[in-house]
């Protein structure tokens, strides 16, 4: 068992001790902007805009292009400001901008164009319609952020304990601005993970659950080829629909991996009493340990006893463990796994020191986070 874990680095930067704040407010006193764009264009490199939200809980009608190092970031702690229409961010080398409690009612937040090296931090937003999504000109530490109907790519850097409402697709493509570099993917609510890109993925204490039946739906697809080891899957809860003709697929690998410490458990469904499957392509290495599943016919092969149960371990709502369970103190016992108690760590999405209670709930208020992993 364990408890919170409040860990290392504040949702809000300071950027630059002499920069100015620019503030945006509706019908502001002398000295402040009327739209955020005003604020952008006046602000130089290291400033912030500090934006109070508007009266009745108006969004500011603008599309917004940002392009010079600053900081968007609310006036109010716990309260977003409204923004009706997207953002675009334009590349530059060493160019570091970041978008804090920012509420998009309609659009997305993107950066399309060259300019390598370009740091993004997308923190506390809640996205209603668009994506978060970046090429790999931009290296994206994605945080805190509810995207109600839309899905997170990237190319470069971490994504963490984000909530994607309608169990939408974190994606990672087009990397190789960065030799040999490692993604993070922790601690988030989403339907799947994709990656096409020669890059090193840790995928620690996701709850990854799609409960439609596609006919042909894969959890994690790891699509890139290699030899050498590119993936460690530790703590994660994946609940994968069943499909007749089992094309469905917790997992398709085709890059060696470590996988230890999950549950995969079937989701419910009337359309089939089949369980999806795994796909491991040629002869890759795969070492498994310590991961629970709800069928005695699917596992991963190479998994030496791997553990069994009749009911699916995990609630399929909030991916908790439902007791009794041997997945309860049941992951690897060795101190790395252990729970934030320092007991011998649980399995699934809640165990270990990265559970799932770090990152929820999402509240758009000042938090914690350790993203220097």
């Amino acid at each position: 068992m364990k408890t919170t874990m409040k860990t290392l680095i504040a949702l809000l930067f300071v950027t630059n001790a002499f920069a100015i704040d620019r503030i945006v407010q509706e019908n502001g006193p002398v000295g402040t902007f009327p739209t955020i764009s005003a604020a952008i264009t006046a602000a130089v490199n290291g400033d912030r805009i500090i934006i109070h939200p508007k009266v009745g809980d108006n969004p500011y009608v603008e599309n917004i292009t940002i392009d010079k190092t600053v900081e968007l970031a609310s006036a109010q702690d716990g309260v977003r400001y409204k923004i009706q229409g997207t953002i675009s961010l334009t590349a530059a080398n060493n160019r570091t901008i970041s978008i804090i409690g920012a509420h998009i009612t309609t659009g997305s937040i993107s950066g399309a164009n060259a300019g390598w090296r370009t740091n993004v931090n997308i923190m506390g937003c809640l996205i209603e319609g668009g994506d978060i999504s970046f090429n790999n000109q931009y290296y994206a530490i994605v945080v805190s952020n509810i995207l109600q109907n839309g899905g997170i790519t990237i190319a470069h850097g971490k994504i963490i304990g984000n909530d994607l409402v309608s169990n939408s697709t974190i994606s990672i493509v087009g990397s190789g601005s960065i030799a040999n570099d490692t993604v993070n993917i922790i601690g988030n609510k989403m339907g799947r993970i994709i990656c096409s890109s020669d890059i090193f993925l840790n995928i620690y204490n996701n709850f990854i659950k799609q409960f439609v039946n596609f006919g042909s739906y894969i959890s994690i697809d790891y699509t890139f080829v290699s030899t050498t080891l590119k993936l460690n899957i530790f703590n994660n809860t994946i609940l994968t629909p069943p499909v007749n003709n089992f094309s469905n697929r917790y997992l398709r690998l085709s890059s060696p991996a470590i996988i230890k410490n999950n549950i995969f458990q079937r989701s419910t469904s009337s359309f089939s009493s089949e369980v999806p499957t795994f796909v491991f392509s040629g002869a890759i290495t795969i070492t498994a340990s310590n991961n629970y599943y709800n069928t005695s016919s699917i596992n991963i092969p190479s998994e030496n006893n791997p553990v069994n149960v009749t009911s699916g371990p995990a609630n399929p709502t909030t991916g908790q463990l439902i007791l009794p369970t041997p997945a309860l103190d049941g992951a690897d016992p060795s101190f790395e796994f252990y729970d934030l108690n320092l007991s011998v760590g649980d399995a699934g999405c809640y165990g270990g020191s990265y559970t799932l209670d770090n990152y929820f709930p999402i509240t758009g208020s000042s938090r914690v986070y350790n993203i220097d992993m």
